[in-house]
């Protein structure tokens, strides 16, 4: 027997789903309450999870003792509570789309005390369809736990420190720590793990910087590790090895960084610490080469938007003239544009470079001719 005040049955709850979701916010929020979840086949990361807040029951036809049992669909469980129990059938989908045949539409039973709508709309249909009805929204609690976001943009490799990744990320997931670790590169393969999110190395990597709690790089060598720098001048804490330039560029442990050992012995220590995120402004580096380049202005901007004459090479569609362009049909257009016409393989020449004449036009002053006689 099972006996508790009040009952949430669902027959199989799967690994991903909006009923499973349901069931699990329901119990989050009413854990105070003598609740528990009875079902005939349960996920065992869904298991997990919800036995933070109640027990669970995998069911084998054991007669349930309540005063109230919610169910969701699957009603052959109730001829197996308790007789004085109210019943409440939970409909969560719009069983009046054309897409349900008249066969999926919620299932009867005389001991069923009332059928719940998670809408105002679809309690009304209920009504219509049994004569009885209730609204109950689905249950929501917002968790303000944040995820400490890592972001890595490296090559997979030995010498890159993937074997040192793979042991924080085992530490972490062993602490229970709540991350989630973007990793930007083009072995996508090499790690597989829950938290870990493998992303087709890209050059935007600044958009993923911004997100970041951590970046991290654990290398056995850099010259200068232009990630790291990128997250340093955004005042993003970093998770690096102990680099030997690193203390010249100010990175400190603890105070901009976490610096883990090349053995590894130290991600205990580092993990423990990580939710501490240290906060701090970092002095960014004079590069130097205002020193060497010769202080003359860029025409290129001035260059690209020169307009220049062009004849094709080769036929083609051309996008921006919105036609089929023939061999040696010529037309002006932007030395940008052009330019992007001559990338391999070319597609067009240049054959004149149009200058425009900057001088102001001359006005020409116009006389002023009295009128004679109203002419």
């Amino acid at each position: 027997m099972i006996k508790h005040t009040n009952v949430i049955y669902m027959q199989n709850i799967s690994a991903l789903g909006g009923i499973e979701t349901y069931v699990y916010e329901l119990v989050k929020k009413y854990k105070d309450l003598d609740i528990c979840v009875i079902s005939k086949n349960v996920d065992i990361n869904q298991l997990k999870r919800l036995k933070q807040y109640c027990p669970v029951y995998i069911w084998k036809n054991e007669i349930i003792e309540c005063d109230v049992a919610i169910i969701n669909y699957d009603i052959s469980i109730i001829d197996y509570i308790s007789s004085n129990a109210k019943i409440y059938q939970v409909v969560h989908y719009d069983f009046t789309s054309p897409v349900y045949p008249d066969y999926d539409k919620p299932k009867s039973h005389p001991r069923i005390t009332n059928y719940i709508g998670i809408t105002k709309y679809l309690t009304d249909e209920l009504g219509k369809l049994f004569g009885k009805s209730m609204l109950c929204y689905n249950p929501l609690t917002i968790e303000e736990d944040k995820p400490i976001i890592i972001v890595s943009a490296t090559r997979l490799h030995k010498h890159k420190g993937v074997d040192r990744m793979i042991k924080l990320i085992n530490a972490l997931d062993k602490s229970r720590v709540n991350y989630l670790w973007f990793c930007l590169t083009n072995d996508l393969n090499v790690i597989d793990k829950p938290n870990v999110i493998m992303i087709k190395n890209r050059l935007d990597i600044s958009k993923w910087l911004n997100i970041a709690t951590y970046v991290c790089l654990l290398s056995d060598s850099e010259a200068c590790s232009y990630t790291l720098n990128e997250a340093l001048y955004r005042n993003i804490p970093i998770i690096t090895t102990p680099l030997p330039y690193l203390e010249e560029l100010g990175v400190k442990d603890g105070i901009n960084a976490y610096i883990m050992n090349y053995d590894c012995s130290n991600v205990d220590e580092i993990v423990n610490k990580i939710t501490n995120v240290p906060k701090f402004n970092f002095k960014r580096l004079d590069d130097g080469y205002n020193k060497i380049f010769k202080n003359i202005k860029s025409k290129y901007e001035e260059e690209l938007n020169m307009k220049v004459k062009v004849k094709a090479i080769v036929e083609y569609d051309d996008c921006e003239l919105n036609k089929r362009v023939k061999i040696g049909e010529e037309w002006i257009t932007t030395r940008e544009r052009a330019d992007r016409l001559l990338e391999y393989p070319a597609l067009v020449e240049v054959v004149e470079v149009i200058k425009e004449d900057k001088k102001e036009d001359k006005k020409v002053p116009t006389k002023k001719v009295e009128k004679k006689n109203g002419k």
